[in-house]
């Protein structure tokens, strides 16, 4: 096949490439997510998770957990509850529409050089989420899968020394898949974070933006963005002092 033939073969990609984006309408949303995340290890292997998401006009979420922490703490399996409260069609922002999601986790972290580090996470929630109709709340819940899986890839800007802060610059990319029995809002979505994280001691503050897909059908996605501020906190109430469990922000 010649250069030309080629050339013209790729250009009608590009151009179909353009219809077929161009049917599909997409909104774009702000917003702005806050979270409070702790982690207090009570065992040797065990620690205790719990935290607190907010977005306005979005969601308000609290999970709780356990979470288990080999020997190595290469692979961290967590298993926990979240309960949630959304908006719905008619609420105009309001937080009135309840979900329990039982979930797990298992986070593997990769063996890392000093500067840069990565992880991998695979999450699966069991979503019940109360129904709705166009103008109110129904008695009956619906049950949906949700599969998810992310990378974590941090670079140290400034490593420690004598216990002082370090500053981390973090790429996070998450793929979600919901599948049925339920109706699916968004089959489809990705996240895409890029955070600046600043740890010292127990402490890791997170500050950065955040840009969410959501695929609805063929016709209609959304893209959702905004900032994000986080505080994740390491605690320990071993009383023989053994080291401190490290969660990361990305791996929740």
């Amino acid at each position: 096949m010649s250069k030309g033939k080629i050339s013209v073969i790729f250009l009608l990609l590009i151009l179909l490439s353009g219809v077929v984006k161009g049917q599909r309408e997409v909104v774009w949303n702000y917003e702005t997510w806050w979270g409070l995340m702790t982690s207090t290890r009570v065992a040797n292997r065990l620690s205790v998770y719990n935290d607190f998401h907010y977005s306005k006009n979005l969601f308000v979420a609290y999970r709780t957990g356990l979470t288990y922490h080999p020997k190595g703490d290469n692979f961290v399996t967590t298993v926990a509850y979240a309960y949630l409260k959304l908006t719905a069609p008619f609420s105009e922002g309001k937080l009135v529409r309840s979900e329990h999601r039982p979930w797990m986790q298992v986070v593997y972290r990769v063996p890392s050089t000093k500067r840069i580090s990565t992880s991998f996470r695979f999450k699966y929630d069991a979503r019940f989420i109360r129904d709705v109709t166009t103008e109110s709340l129904e008695n009956s819940y619906s049950f949906n899968h949700r599969w998810r899986f992310n990378n974590a890839l941090r670079y140290n800007l400034k490593p420690s020394g004598n216990n002082s802060s370090e500053f981390f610059g973090v790429i996070l990319n998450e793929a979600l898949i919901t599948t049925g029995p339920g109706p699916n809002g968004a089959p489809y979505e990705h996240r895409t974070h890029f955070l600046g994280e600043m740890r010292q001691g127990n402490f890791i503050f997170s500050a950065g933006y955040m840009v969410r897909y959501l695929a609805f059908n063929p016709d209609f996605a959304r893209m959702t963005h905004g900032p994000i501020f986080w505080l994740t906190i390491n605690l320990n109430l071993m009383k023989n002092k053994e080291r401190t469990f490290l969660e990361n922000p990305e791996d929740h």
